[in-house]
């Protein structure tokens, strides 16, 4: 409750976004996922287990093409493993998405953003010296905040629910959850297109 007023006030004496209108970016994301849900089949039958937290991460690129959308394009990579009495199941997965996200509360140094992304992931599941590609269509929404460092520097912080689902095991006929839950926290670059060339300036 105190966060969102504090958000609000800020809101309320501030000027601009982040970043700003006419400006491309670079984002570098490092997170964590949790628990994917709706693997209980696949975990029943393997007798497997799966560790609450998995590393992830990803890359954009974007251009905030007015005052309220951030066009991206982003690629992630995405990491797995089962415990498997019979060979443990590792997978790797690599989505890759066309996203927007808009502008929903800012301040003078900071963005609260809603967003989301259709794309591809590009999965393979390994296990037994036996690897299994089972690529799949995806699809995630988040909710971030950009919060202004220095110069064109920002700090990041995002939640992103992804939805993609593939057999990835070689062993199993089972379709699994390779999305989920990814909290993660990074910096973007933003900056100012240049000048277009033969464009009159003033003397």
């Amino acid at each position: 409750m105190r966060l969102a007023l504090a958000l609000l006030l800020a809101a309320s004496s501030a000027a601009a976004a982040v970043p700003e209108k006419g400006e491309g970016t670079i984002t570098l994301l490092g997170g964590v996922r949790t628990l994917l849900p709706g693997n209980g089949d696949y975990l029943t039958e393997q007798l497997a287990t799966h560790r609450t937290l998995q590393p992830g991460g990803l890359a954009s690129f974007g251009y905030q093409y007015d005052e309220e959308l951030h066009f991206k394009i982003e690629v992630g990579y995405l990491w797995d493993r089962y415990r498997i009495a019979g060979g443990d199941l590792e997978v790797k997965s690599i989505p890759v998405f066309l996203a927007l996200d808009t502008v929903l509360v800012h301040g003078r140094s900071f963005t609260f953003y809603g967003g989301g992304g259709i794309g591809y992931s590009l999965n393979t599941g390994t296990r037994n010296g036996v690897s299994n590609e089972a690529n799949s269509t995806a699809g995630y929404v988040a909710l971030g905040l950009r919060y202004q460092l220095a110069g064109p520097v920002s700090l990041v912080i995002e939640e992103r629910y992804t939805l993609a689902s593939a057999q990835v095991d070689p062993q199993s006929t089972q379709r699994l959850n390779v999305g989920g839950n990814l909290f993660s926290l990074g910096f973007m670059f933003h900056f100012l297109e240049p000048d277009e060339a033969g464009k009159p300036k003033a003397p």
